[in-house]
């Protein structure tokens, strides 16, 4: 689990790309923080991102992790995903 945190945090410097103006992203982040979306429902939605069971294995668990959290937390990664956007390293894009 700490591998599969440490790999989305490295990838989120990638959404600087986007500029939180990728529908895309936006729609994959806000997806796996919602609570009223149900795995089988993620799973389905993202299933041409997802090749393999070990793919498949790492995006229900990412899904399972930010069920479980309480709806602090999840504010609180919308926050920290702001602060990435309106940071001056992505302030160039």
């Amino acid at each position: 689990m700490k591998l599969l945190t440490v790999l989305m945090l490295i990838a989120l410097p990638l959404s600087c790309f986007a500029g939180s103006g990728c529908k895309l992203l936006e729609g994959g982040i806000n997806d796996t923080l919602s609570s009223d979306v149900s795995i089988e429902r993620y799973l389905r939605t993202y299933e041409e991102f997802i090749h393999g069971k070990a793919e498949e294995h790492a995006a229900t668990q990412l899904k399972q992790c930010f069920a479980k959290q309480d709806g602090k937390t999840v504010d609180n990664v919308q926050v920290m995903l702001q602060t990435i956007y309106n940071s001056v390293w992505c302030s160039k894009y």
